[in-house]
């Protein structure tokens, strides 16, 4: 079994680091990936890798030195040459302000619940079916099909030179994006979908979504829209582009001990953010293909960040807490397990919603592209919309928006400006991994409407 394997090269690895007089960290990953991706109608990729990578941290008195190499998961000798590499750079690494805190696994923990075999199993014939079905009957000669699906099983797992226990974690994810664009109207519309198990694929779904907005853009007039305040429902991609931005610069510790947060120590306790806005780190959570325990061996327990607006508090990895003099908070995972909670608007789809009677005109923002941080102390971000927004109109009618650009404060966009929120939420999470894999999603509303949002920059054409 893989597991057994992995953990008995770690603990041979640290038993030669000990042999040498060292004090190691490891961490250990193996991935098993499937990469297809579309271009022009047609498959342009189609890969498979099965790597393992081994990342050594030796630490002294305020000092650490790392070595990685990416080798056979059976090559015990590359990984020793690992191991003296670190060793030999110690002497000359630049001394920290701090004596970084060495893991002390007090006993194994296996961690297996968001694998899937099945999803180990699939092939790239398994795929390309899955991809005819989401997009039958949609391409022509003109509207040509592009995306990426990746697959794949991660496995990592964590040991030092202070016990001879581990941390395991193995988990299989899916992701999905599937774009459909004109060549002559040069308009994009995407579906995309996120799953840890086979059985959590629907390719009906996509259709739906694809289909639904190909009739749009073929039929409905293009329009540029007035640089003005408008009412934006942002899709879950959009959304959860937001959140992630809440993990960088809202509720990081070492973030804000640093002056790149949003949040500060005075926030704790205090309403900061509308009552309709509740985030949580929850690793019960089996769709953020979730860590119980950290790299450290500590459990993790589902906490909340904000609680219908109330900051709740900083989370701290071990790095951090021991810089800035700090108690770690269990967050040593190469993902989090971050939900927005629904709220209590009953819709499922953008779909559905549009077929509701409105007051207003409405832009739909399902996807964000060129986000960018403008200013990490205001919790400012600038994004422009792409693949598929739309302009719902007040009289009911529905035209196809040029892209727009427009620059908010998280503390506005879930604060005072934030109207409803739906009650279905969804995993987002990343459609390809171009580093190692990494599986994670965030767990967001299928659309939340907020108001009075300054569209700054309209283009006059796709």
């Amino acid at each position: 079994m893989a597991k057994e394997n992995a953990i008995k090269m770690l603990k041979e690895l640290a038993a030669y680091a000990l042999s040498k007089d060292a004090k190691a960290m490891f961490a250990w990953q193996s991935e098993d990936s499937r990469f297809v991706r579309y271009a022009n109608s047609a498959v342009s990729l189609n890969t498979r890798e099965i790597l393992t990578k081994l990342e050594v941290m030796v630490y002294g008195d305020r000092k650490m030195a790392s070595s990685s190499i990416m080798t056979d998961a059976d090559d015990l000798d590359s990984m020793k040459k690992a191991v003296d590499k670190a060793i030999e750079m110690l002497p000359f690494a630049a001394p920290l302000t701090y004596q970084p805190t060495i893991s002390a696994i007090q006993e194994t923990v296996i961690s297996e619940e968001a694998y899937d075999p099945a999803v180990a199993a699939m092939t790239s014939e398994d795929v390309i079916a899955f991809v005819e079905e989401a997009v039958s009957g949609l391409e022509t000669e003109d509207i040509l099909l592009s995306g990426n699906i990746s697959s794949g099983a991660t496995e990592q797992a964590f040991m030092s030179t202070e016990s001879t226990e581990a941390v395991y974690w193995r988990a299989t994810d899916i992701g999905i994006t599937l774009v459909l664009a004109s060549l002559r109207d040069k308009w994009e519309v995407n579906a995309e979908q996120f799953a840890g198990r086979v059985e959590n694929l629907d390719a009906g779904a996509l259709h739906d979504r694809l289909s639904w907005l190909v009739e749009l853009y073929t039929a409905a007039p293009a329009e540029r829209v007035p640089e003005q305040p408008f009412t934006i429902v942002f899709g879950p991609a959009a959304l959860a582009t937001y959140v992630d931005y809440h993990t960088w610069i809202g509720f990081n510790g070492g973030a804000m001990k640093r002056g790149f947060a949003m949040m500060s120590p005075d926030d704790i306790g205090q309403k900061v953010l509308s009552d309709r806005f509740t985030l949580m780190e929850d690793p019960t959570l089996l769709e953020t293909y979730p860590r119980p325990v950290d790299q450290y061996g500590r459990a993790r327990k589902s906490r909340p960040i904000f609680d219908r607006g109330v900051f709740q508090g900083f989370i701290w990895r071990q790095s951090d807490a021991d810089e800035f003099g700090e108690k770690a908070t269990g967050h040593d995972v190469t993902s989090l397990s971050v939900a927005m909670k629904g709220g209590d608007r009953k819709v499922s789809t953008i779909q559905e919603f549009a077929a509701l009677p409105r007051d207003r005109d409405i832009l739909y923002i399902p996807y964000l592209h060129y986000t960018g941080l403008v200013n990490p102390t205001k919790g400012i971000v600038t994004g422009t919309s792409r693949f598929g927004p739309l302009w719902l109109k007040k009289d009911g009618s529905i035209a196809v928006p040029y892209n727009v650009r427009f620059t908010v404060s998280l503390k506005d966009l879930f604060g005072d400006k934030l109207l409803w929120v739906s009650e279905k939420t969804v995993p987002w999470g990343e459609s390809s991994h171009y580093r190692s894999r990494n599986p994670g999603a965030t767990v967001v509303p299928v659309l939340a409407c907020v108001d009075n949002i300054d569209i700054e920059l309209s283009n006059e054409s796709f």
